[in-house]
């Protein structure tokens, strides 16, 4: 259910919260570098044979030495790096932390294209329908590498139709439910050889989020998590690499049907995707022309996005998987305690409506309301801020819920509340640091990103100005510090905010004032 069909705000009972998990400390090889193996090497002799006393740096003894010591150094190192990558707390390396998640299904969440509403407009009424062709590129400009829209039809959650043309209606100036996503669709042929487990790799990357669609000699076959066991079906997997390039796989015979020898098979797929899509309403205006059907005229049709490109992703990165596999893992993909709801919608992960970044459930303090959830959400905006969750994510949400929940659980999806919050920080710097001015600025700037990160803050947490002091202390040339805060609430500002269990502390402007003394 929706927040439209719950009943208002209402004191809770209890509040999921995540575990006190001890985190596994990295496996460092500390006392077994070279020049501690060396020393300890030429300790072990003194007292192994204590007639030898040629340790000069030219002997052949301390060559022989230093080369045991060097195999010793690189071999420890190695084993504990090995282990290391073997632990999602310690793991370095994102493929080892991909190949990690695959041992338990989980697979990170590849780019996500950035989307936005256009209008279609022509001068003149026509007489008949005006067809558009699907997938109208239009290239935006921007500082980096060129960035492509494509036009859609859009259906009523604002997706994209594929293959369906773009109607400005007759007797109609224009057409306002059209969707842009961001990126370039590809279509890539291949041969089956008809062996089992073929796997096709795509040229093109990063591969967009739920874009792949495969035919086999013109029938369709469905994408599958994992092949059925039952009895073979028209079936394909999708494994990504850390670039996120794509894998095609088929199945065995068993699982997953092997595509005949000789069989065309055809790929096509979006690639791009990223926060870089996320433009201002406006920014795009192009003018096209169309032949109308039944005439021999072309028609001037005016483009414009009229809402903001917005959902735009980057992809998991290896602290993305680091959070998200241990809930993946402990969820099992069902509802049963406050945590799995809150680990579950936390990875809810849409292709064109955008993904929840944070939420919190909360049981409700009313003994005919036991069985009722509310879940407050809000969405993911960029990499590290929340946004309002839109109807088209809510009700998406929703219907994904029912699948996973207790089935005697009534969920009730609210909204959660963002308290912006401008942080001005006072610092004094012995004078003789006043030519760092820009370095200590930078540091200060770059400590107080780390205290916001958004995998730092939950719902219901308070912000303290000694913790940001505290957080200040990694710029070692401040000897003082002093912080204030001001809030969106008027009621709310000074040393400490306080929030309730359904908002959530989100950084806005920030003040750095740095006093030389």
């Amino acid at each position: 259910m929706t927040s439209t069909s719950c009943t208002d705000l209402i004191q809770p009972l209890a509040q999921a919260e995540e575990s006190n998990a001890v985190p596994l400390p990295s496996v460092n090889y500390t006392n077994q570098d070279f020049s501690s193996l060396k020393t300890r090497l030429s300790l072990f002799i003194q007292q192994q044979f204590p007639n030898f006393s040629d340790f000069v740096e030219s002997d052949f003894g301390i060559m022989l030495i230093e080369n045991w010591a060097f195999i010793g150094d690189m071999l420890s190192f190695k084993m504990d790096q090995i282990a290391n990558e073997n632990y999602i707390d310690t793991v370095t390396q994102i493929d080892n932390a991909m190949r990690l998640g695959e041992i338990v299904g989980f697979q990170a969440t590849p780019p996500i294209a950035a989307t936005a509403l256009f209008s279609a407009t022509i001068s003149v009424v026509l007489q008949t329908d005006l067809p558009i062709p699907s997938g109208l590129q239009v290239s935006v400009p921007t500082n980096g590498a060129p960035m492509t829209y494509e036009l859609f039809a859009a259906d009523p959650l604002n997706n994209p139709i594929f293959g369906q043309d773009i109607i400005i209606p007759a007797g109609s100036f224009s057409n306002t439910t059209i969707v842009g996503v961001e990126g370039a669709t590809t279509t890539e042929t291949f041969t089956s050889n008809g062996t089992a487990n073929q796997i096709f790799a795509l040229t093109n990357i990063p591969v967009l989020f739920d874009s792949i669609q495969v035919q086999v000699d013109g029938t369709t076959w469905t994408q599958v998590d994992a092949f059925t066991d039952s009895q073979a079906r028209q079936e394909f997997r999708i494994e990504f690499s850390s670039s996120y390039q794509a894998f095609v796989i088929f199945g065995n015979g068993s699982g997953g049907f092997i595509p005949s020898s000789g069989s065309a098979i055809t790929i096509t797929y979006r690639t791009g995707g990223g926060v870089r899509g996320n433009i201002v309403t406006g920014s795009i205006n192009f003018q096209r022309g169309f032949a109308v059907p039944g005439f021999d005229i072309f028609v001037p049709v005016a483009f414009t996005n009229y809402t903001a490109g917005m959902n735009g992703y980057d992809g998991d990165t290896i602290d993305d998987i680091r959070t998200k596999l241990p809930a993946y893992n402990q969820s099992q993909q069902r509802a049963v305690t406050g945590q799995d709801y809150v680990d579950l919608t936390n990875n809810f992960v849409t292709p064109y409506n955008g993904q929840i970044g944070k939420s919190t459930a909360v049981l409700r303090n009313a003994g005919c309301a036991g069985n009722i959830i509310d879940l407050y959400v809000l969405a993911k905006n960029g990499s590290n801020d929340l946004q309002p969750v839109g109807d088209q994510l809510k009700d998406l949400l929703s219907d994904y819920i029912q699948t996973v929940k207790m089935i005697t659980d009534y969920v009730c999806i609210k909204d959660g509340v963002i308290v912006t919050v401008d942080t001005i920080v006072d610092v004094i710097v012995p004078k003789f640091f006043r030519k760092f001015q820009d370095q200590i600025q930078a540091q200060i700037q770059q400590a107080l990103s780390s205290f916001y990160a958004l995998s730092n803050w939950d719902y219901g947490d308070a912000l303290d100005d000694t913790d940001v002091i505290k957080a200040l202390t990694s710029v070692s040339n401040i000897t003082s510090a002093t912080v204030t805060f001001t809030s969106n609430d008027p009621n709310r500002f000074g040393d400490m905010i306080v929030t309730q269990y359904f908002e959530i502390i989100r950084p806005d402007t920030t003040t750095i004032n740095i006093i030389f003394e």
